[in-house]
């Protein structure tokens, strides 16, 4: 029996059930130290400014901030200490299966369902609070697969600059949620960020080692996919296949979102092409894929060489990696073809942002 002054291990547990607080606190609070919290938004409070907490036992069904809201946060936050923090999702009946994976892709450690009893409620807290837990229990891999775009630009250059001496081939690949608007006007913007981290950690869990990916604005990714022309369609149809599988439900009704791809491959034995050219190709490809209605589902479409031939005008060139350089400040990188047009869309922008007053 623990003695008074004993060195516990702390543990949070969140649910709007003052029964469930009371019966999960009596199991665990001989050996732990149990903190409770009856909402999402009172449990960020213990997790910021408490240190010690090492496990969350958190329902999914709750006001104020629902548990899924609360792993969300949990998992942007800048402190390593709360992102890597386990996340115990406790599951009830009423539970539709397609909310429990989504949780899962934002990063739910594991899962526990009512009604719980004290070995199954122990044995998760003994594991996850125990020191010796593997830091790759720990890690988000999407840290390690997802880059900013100025980084992505960075390891695409080098990609170049190697597939022309050893002539290993690789692929850039787009994928887009072409309805978001429509999504948006079923739910609010928490439910969006959801939808998108989910998507971030379903894609790191999918590519391989080497592959790297960033996001491009709000609805759209790209990715260095080290697959040769052969077999990109394959890999890229397998990605978006895992994508689909990846269900979101509001209100017991499922939210559809369209997935549409686009790429392009690096040609080894052109000295002059660029890894700007590669990503204005697969935007191109992500661009006819537009025009191609297959019921709504995924649409893809790359034709190399097809797209190196098009035309593009300035006004409606991708402006995404230059704009990623003006955020870093690295303003000597943009390029000069695209500085007109950068300078209107950020104009545009900074008259929005006036009349509306966010500046």
């Amino acid at each position: 029996m623990s003695m008074p002054g004993d060195n516990k291990s702390e543990i949070l547990i969140v649910d709007d059930s003052a029964t469930i607080l009371a019966t999960a606190k009596k199991m665990l609070q001989e050996e732990f130290l149990v903190h409770t919290a009856k909402d999402g938004g009172e449990a960020w409070n213990v997790i910021s400014e408490n240190e010690n907490i090492k496990v969350v036992f958190s329902d999914l069904q709750m006001p104020v901030m629902n548990g899924m809201q609360l792993l969300l946060k949990v998992r942007e936050s800048d402190e390593k200490r709360i992102s890597t923090l386990p996340v115990i999702m406790v599951t009830g009946q009423s539970d539709s299966p397609a909310g429990k994976r989504a949780v899962f892709d934002i990063g739910a450690t594991d899962f526990i369902g009512k009604p719980f009893d004290a070995m199954d409620l122990l044995s998760r807290a003994r594991s996850n609070s125990s020191p010796h837990r593997r830091a790759a229990d720990q890690a988000d891999r999407s840290q390690q697969v997802f880059v900013t775009p100025s980084g992505f630009q960075n390891m695409g250059r080098e990609a170049m600059v190697s597939s022309q001496e050893t002539k290993q081939e690789f692929s850039v690949v787009q994928i887009e949620i072409a309805n978001i608007e429509e999504i948006k006007k079923e739910i609010d913007s928490k439910s969006v960020r959801q939808i998108i981290v989910s998507l971030v950690k379903r894609i790191s869990s999918v590519l391989r080692e080497g592959d790297v990916a960033t996001r491009i604005g709000e609805n759209k990714f790209a990715i260095l996919l080290y697959a040769d022309s052969q077999n990109v369609k394959l890999a890229v149809e397998r990605l978006c296949e895992c994508l689909k599988k990846l269900v979101f439900e509001l209100n017991g009704k499922t939210l559809r979102k369209e997935l549409i791809y686009g790429y392009s491959s690096v040609d080894c034995f052109n000295k002059k092409a660029t890894f700007v050219d590669l990503c204005k190709e697969a935007d191109m490809a992500l661009k006819q894929a537009k025009t191609i209605k297959l019921g709504n589902q995924v649409a893809g479409y790359s034709e190399p060489g097809k797209a190196e031939a098009q035309k593009v005008d300035n006004e409606d060139a991708d402006l995404w990696p230059d704009l990623t350089h003006v955020i870093d400040g690295d303003f000597h990188l943009v390029d000069d073809k695209h500085v007109a047009a950068l300078v209107k869309h950020m104009q545009s922008y900074i008259s929005y942002a006036k009349k509306n007053k966010k500046i």
